[in-house]
């Protein structure tokens, strides 16, 4: 029996909403950030449910020139505590 490992390109971004930085993690199929050519600190729409804030879309095609520091933001909120060790 053959075995087969598939590997995956991880984006990690964040929105601002109520003056709360919410972080997030995407996968995109492998070399996805190369094929897209995403760098560090470039910015995507995202569509985020109002519900639900784990159910979101990035545009990968419409790239924006804003950038949000979350520093300036007290409040940060991650999906679990290894998700936010990932992250820092």
């Amino acid at each position: 029996m053959k075995g087969r490992t598939t590997r995956k390109d991880v984006v990690y971004f964040y929105f601002v909403k109520n003056n709360t930085v919410y972080h997030k993690i995407t996968d995109l199929t492998v070399n996805g950030i190369e094929r897209l050519g995403i760098k560090i600190n470039d910015c995507f729409e995202v569509k985020v449910v109002e519900s639900d804030y784990g159910i979101f879309a990035i545009d990968f095609k419409k790239k924006k020139d804003t950038i949000i520091d979350k520093r300036k933001y007290r409040i940060q909120k991650y999906n679990t505590s290894i998700h936010r060790n990932i992250i820092e």
